[in-house]
């Protein structure tokens, strides 16, 4: 069985970008790539905090409103530490902070239930399949 086209396309296109990387690159100096690291486990600890927040924000939404007291306090708490955690990812790493908005952070949660359910969605291989699709669904932006 032959290997679809995309697949050549795209072992192409990573051995051109492959070849821009130039060879004699040398790895940071120590105390950097120490930094780094500890930067990356800071990122990690606030990322981990997020999603513990909003799983437990979406837990304490379901609970029976015999318990309202008790949820709504445990409720702001859990909200203060997500916006704590949220403002040190902003501090942290202010490029992709949006990723960690509370909104994002929902779809993406939905992403995974569908795909947990096996509603994958549309994949695409190239950027032309994807363009030609949004194309499909907006006609009237096709010239975009």
């Amino acid at each position: 069985m032959a290997l679809p086209a995309s697949v050549h396309e795209q072992i192409a296109q990573r051995q051109a970008r492959l070849r821009l990387v130039p060879a004699d690159e040398a790895p940071p100096p120590e105390e950097m790539r120490r930094q780094i690291q500890r930067w990356q486990e800071h990122v990690h600890e606030a990322a981990e905090a997020i999603r513990w927040a909003d799983t437990m924000i979406e837990q304490l939404a379901g609970m029976p409103e015999a318990a309202a007291v008790e949820r709504d306090h445990v409720l702001a708490v859990v909200r203060a530490v997500r916006a704590q955690a949220f403002a040190l990812m902003q501090q942290l790493n202010p490029d992709q902070a949006w990723f960690w908005t509370e909104e994002w952070q929902a779809g993406e949660r939905e992403v995974d239930r569908n795909v947990a359910a096996g509603q994958l969605g549309t994949v695409h291989y190239t950027d032309e399949e994807f363009d030609a699709h949004l194309r499909s669904l907006r006609p009237d932006i096709a010239d975009l």
